[in-house]
């Protein structure tokens, strides 16, 4: 099962799907069945050709994934490293053990909390911008991604707003992860769009950050 994954271009902890899938076989409401390359789907952070409006009407059938039999190690994230440090061999079954571990621990599972996961996309700066904000605040966490842009954990900028573990009526800020919005009990689709765009204004009033939705909203 991939879930919407060639969609989404879902990624974690340094890497995305777009660094495995090979091809995505797609048919339309027309019935007319359609191969796209990895190029021709355009991904690109949490995106791909197929969150375009003009993609509607097309249905993602089989995802083709192509792995390396070379390992390849990613460990760019410093509670990944601090966690694989205990170990005295290094593997990628250990790796992904590390992972599922550090990821079970910070978010709660939709079976027992309602919630999507991921709720705004981490947004990405020009090292100009990036440096005219870490002059204020020495602290920001930032991740490299090239010699021109950076990537800010919306999680670190929502917890320095104050938000985190803090509630607008049902629906509320997870307390272990800010990123996660979620429902304690009875909280509409209007109530967590309320509670996330009182995130926003408060990320863009404090840094002059916009954040944007991961999730796909739909309806009014």
């Amino acid at each position: 099962e991939t879930g919407a994954c060639a969609v989404q271009n879902i990624g974690a902890y340094g890497m995305e799907a777009k660094d495995v899938i090979c091809a995505v076989e797609t048919i339309n409401l027309a019935g007319e069945k359609r191969t796209f390359s990895a190029k021709e789907c355009k991904y690109a952070y949490r995106y791909s050709i197929f969150k375009e409006a003009s993609m509607k009407d097309f249905f993602v059938t089989y995802v083709h994934f192509a792995l390396s039999k070379t390992p390849h190690y990613v460990l760019d994230y410093e509670n990944v490293c601090e966690e694989l440090s205990t170990y005295s061999q290094l593997s990628l079954k250990t790796i992904r053990e590390v992972i599922i571990r550090i990821r079970k621990s910070k978010l709660p599972h939709p079976q027992t909390v309602g919630n999507a996961g991921s709720f705004f996309m981490n947004p990405v700066l020009t090292y100009a911008a990036f440096e005219t904000i870490q002059k204020q605040y020495p602290q920001i966490p930032y991740y490299k991604l090239n010699d021109n842009e950076v990537k800010i954990p919306a999680a670190w900028l929502i917890e320095q707003c104050g938000w985190k573990g803090r509630a607008m009526g049902a629906a509320a800020v997870h307390d272990k992860q800010p990123l996660v919005l979620i429902n304690t009990g009875g909280a509409t689709g209007e109530d967590i769009l309320r509670l996330s765009q009182a995130l926003q204004a408060s990320v863009k009033e404090k840094f002059h950050i916009e954040i944007h939705p991961e999730v796909t909203i739909v309806g009014k």
